[in-house]
């Protein structure tokens, strides 16, 4: 009897010592292990910014399931200073005992506007929601990664021309306004900046041009301004002539981002002398034989028809007087 009385009590004790109510989904157990990481490369590290690029830029990143019971799913949102579009998957399903790598894009940043060198911050979020088919309630398993991307050093000149609306006669000297204005995210210098024109006898100086261009040191949005003297020959026949200015960055030169040449252009109208006007030059040549040699040339040219007009006159002039004696 004592031994039917203790069973029914160690049942009683059992029964009531149980968790009342239905299981929960916290009460489900969650996997020991699921990590993520940032995939390194080009250079960076953890010590050392992803650099960004113009346009788009891609960052990876890993999600690690070391569970052998099943696979996780993960809801991810991004967040970074920078200010740019965050692209990227908002839930990932990683299989069991796997490691699969996703991306991260930064679109829409102006790296030009902003100066090199500058850091921005990032961070993924990653939420584990469910294991195998059972879901997972937050904040039971959450995980998150951050890291840094910066603004590389970009080169880029702008270069003005002022127009000339005037015509230019030729034989004469004219001035070209240009400025070379640094729109790049830092220092830069001129290498070199070379002049082109379709015409065949305009000139320049351009080793003294260049010399006083080339080496100096601007900030971003600082510019140099120049004068140019071009001469007009005065055998420059009328023609609409276009001059190109280029200029050349240092910083791309040493192997830095941006634009290896940058180019401004203008077109001058020059108006040749009239037929028979005072040349400057004592053999002046086009270069095609086809304009005058020299003046004495150009007034034999021009008055060739009176020597010939005075034989008939003299004649007519002769026969005339004989017929007024008779």
């Amino acid at each position: 009897m004592q031994r039917a009385w203790f069973g029914v009590i160690l049942c009683l004790v059992a029964l009531f010592g149980l968790p009342q109510g239905s299981v929960s989904a916290q009460d489900i157990p969650t996997p020991v292990g699921w990590e993520m990481g940032l995939v390194y490369s080009d250079g960076a590290s953890e010590d050392v910014p992803f650099q960004l690029e113009e346009g788009e830029t891609s960052i990876r990143f890993w999600i690690r399931n070391d569970n052998l019971a099943g696979d996780i799913d993960v809801a991810l949102d991004y967040d970074s200073s920078s200010g740019a579009t965050l692209i990227g998957e908002e839930a990932v399903t990683v299989g069991s005992a796997s490691n699969d790598t996703f991306t991260l894009k930064f679109s829409d940043l102006d790296l030009w506007s902003s100066p090199a060198g500058t850091v921005y911050d990032f961070e993924i979020n990653g939420q584990l929601t469910s294991w195998g088919l059972a879901p997972v309630v937050a904040p039971v398993s959450s995980q998150n990664i951050d890291g840094e991307v910066v603004v590389p050093e970009l080169h880029r000149w702008q270069v003005e021309i002022t127009e000339i609306e005037h015509i230019i006669s030729a034989g004469t000297e004219f001035n070209l306004q240009v400025d070379f204005r640094n729109i790049g995210n830092t220092a830069d210098k001129l290498q070199s900046v070379s002049i082109e024109d379709d015409c065949p006898v305009l000139s320049s100086d351009d080793d003294e041009f260049e010399d006083g261009l080339t080496g100096t040191l601007t900030q971003p949005k600082e510019s140099i301004s120049t004068s140019i003297v071009f001469d007009a020959s005065s055998t420059h026949p009328t023609r609409l002539c276009e001059i190109e200015i280029t200029a050349r960055s240092t910083g791309v030169a040493n192997g830095g981002l941006g634009d290896s040449s940058n180019k401004g252009e203008t077109v001058v109208n020059v108006e040749a002398r009239p037929v028979g006007a005072q040349i400057d030059q004592d053999d002046a040549d086009v270069g095609d034989n086809d304009g005058p040699q020299n003046q004495e040339q150009v007034t034999s040219d021009n008055f060739l028809i009176f020597p010939n007009l005075l034989t008939p006159i003299s004649i007519a002039l002769a026969a005339w007087m004989q017929r007024w004696r008779k």
